[in-house]
């Protein structure tokens, strides 16, 4: 397989990032469509960094914080898998 076709993984971290926006978004009661809009991107992405099938920019963490109303570094508080 060729690096153009090889898919690349997604770090472990990326993984449990997504998990605990998904907690947290479920711990609000908030729907996916909701903070979705208010981060200005599709549902269906913010469901691919929620489920682990996409790596996250810094940028776009920034803009899911903001839609929680919180500074990033609350949404990196969460332990890591080992």
């Amino acid at each position: 397989m060729d690096k153009r076709t090889r898919k690349r993984e997604i770090p472990e971290f990326c993984i449990e990032l997504g998990k605990h926006i998904r907690k947290l978004r479920n711990e609000k009661n908030i729907p996916i469509e909701e903070i979705a809009f208010k981060a200005g991107i599709d549902a269906q992405n913010l469901r691919k960094y929620e489920l682990g099938k996409q790596e996250m920019k810094i940028s776009m963490l920034k803009r899911i914080a903001d839609a929680f109303l919180m500074h990033p570094s609350e949404l990196l508080k969460f332990e890591e898998k080992k």
